[in-house]
């Protein structure tokens, strides 16, 4: 089954969430720096698109799944809603001021990943903040499933779980202001996290 498969089958029977904690503090940030337009990369069916559009900020909320999509523009039609797959879309050099990306960024090999976060880095306003977390190897399902890369496996769909040097050196481009560990029991089980926040 591809990713785009999984989750295309998951936001069609997955309720309405409400946002998740990461979308809390990062708002935190995100107002007190005065910052209005938010990219939200793997917004899924949108609850943390929902969230920050409550909060008053330009959306524009990207995903490849297409049952994700159509949930949050029944959410909220006035977010930009952008179907399609990190890799390919393109993005306007210096358009926004946010780039939020919750749990969509550990799927890529090496070199995708690399250049995903460069994308990234050219598609924030200068002094722009980038909030990623990602799937930490102290998760549960670290080394469950088929390997197919370092730290990649196989389990429903890829996982590549992230330690803090693989952060740092995928925010090589960035300043860095924060790289740290977190867990929450997340769908049931002990997850782990690598969060990080780092400015244009």
């Amino acid at each position: 089954m591809s990713n785009a498969t999984h989750w295309d089958r998951i936001w069609k029977s997955r309720p309405h969430e409400p946002p998740n904690s990461f979308a809390a503090r990062a708002y935190k940030l995100i107002k007190a720096k005065n910052l209005t337009t938010l990219l939200d990369i793997g917004c899924g069916a949108g609850r943390d698109a929902l969230y920050f559009s409550r909060k008053g900020l330009a959306v524009t909320a990207l995903d490849r799944s297409a049952s994700g999509i159509e949930k949050l523009k029944s959410g909220n039609p006035r977010i930009h809603c952008i179907r399609g797959d990190i890799r390919t879309t393109k993005l306007k050099n210096d358009s926004f001021d946010v780039v939020y990306a919750h749990l969509s960024l550990h799927y890529f090999d090496d070199r995708t990943t690399a250049r995903i976060f460069q994308k990234l880095y050219r598609a924030l306003k200068p002094k722009g903040i980038l909030f990623v977390k990602c799937k930490s190897t102290d998760d549960a399902l670290y080394g469950k499933g088929v390997r197919v890369g370092q730290h990649m496996y196989r389990k429903d769909h890829i996982r590549h779980f992230f330690t803090r040097t693989y952060m740092r050196e995928a925010l090589a481009p960035f300043k860095i202001i924060s790289i740290r560990k977190t867990s929450s029991v997340y769908h049931g089980y002990q997850s782990a996290f690598i969060e990080a926040v780092a400015v244009k």
